[in-house]
């Protein structure tokens, strides 16, 4: 009885250790992987721990890749989670709340012949029609989930913009992807136009125009004659390889 007790106690600690180190590093790829396939951008966690005995995790130093423009498109500094862990290997993951504590969003623009290209409407597109590596058939659901500490720093090089604004706490209630969710990517849709508004409001309205009125004309008839010179030689090219 004594020997059988023992061999239990081992078996125990024995999982607690595989849960502990090897079904964090199993589930950190997992999550890196299926959130870089949704948004369509390599995505690293630093690290996550979970206690699968408390349904207790915490993720640390997570940062979403910009496509078109450098660095970060979002730095998250903590997250907080409450979970059911006997749900994680299942295909329907049940998340009782999440904190998001210290969210950095960085607004990339560029202004050229006035038109605005940006980090955020790509993501809104790729919200819309999806990611092309897409393929995850996980479900979850988050009955609570609150952000804070959120600074969105509005950047761009050519118009020598940068600047930093707190925004407002968030809360949301029954996010997920089942039939009884409030869809996730709704939601960072709606999140990502509101904080192209805000851009619109507090940074592009002041900064752009005093920007506009330094900007040297002779300058930008310049620019235009090179784009123009650089099409025709395209053009050229092209006739060339069709009368050959």
């Amino acid at each position: 009885m004594k020997k059988f007790l023992v061999f239990f106690l081992i078996l125990i600690a024995l999982f607690y250790i595989l849960s502990e180190f090897v079904g964090d590093r199993i589930i950190k790829g997992a999550l890196e992987n299926n959130l870089s396939n949704v948004l369509d951008r390599d995505i690293n966690i630093e690290t996550l721990k979970i206690n699968y005995l408390s349904g207790d995790a915490e993720i640390k130093g997570l940062k979403i890749k910009n496509k078109e423009f450098e660095g970060n498109l979002l730095k998250l500094d903590k997250a907080y989670l409450k979970l059911n862990t006997s749900s994680i290997f299942s295909n329907n993951v049940e998340i009782e709340s999440v904190l998001l504590d210290g969210i950095n969003l960085n607004y990339y623009f560029n202004i050229k012949y006035t038109l605005v290209t940006d980090n955020v409407r790509s993501l809104e597109k790729t919200l819309k029609n999806g990611g092309s590596k897409s393929t995850s058939n996980k479900y979850f659901n988050i009955n609570k989930l609150n952000a804070k500490n959120i600074t969105l720093n509005v950047i761009s090089k050519d118009l020598e913009i940068n600047k930093s604004i707190s925004l407002q706490n968030l809360e949301f209630e029954n996010i997920g992807n089942t039939p009884n969710s409030k869809n996730y990517k709704t939601v960072l849709r709606d999140f990502a136009e509101q904080t192209i508004k805000t851009v619109k409001k507090k940074v592009l309205s002041g900064n752009l125009q005093n920007k506009l009125k330094n900007i040297d004309e002779d300058k930008i008839k310049e620019k235009i004659k090179e784009e123009l010179n650089k099409n025709k030689n395209k053009l050229k090219n092209k006739l060339k390889k069709l009368i050959k």
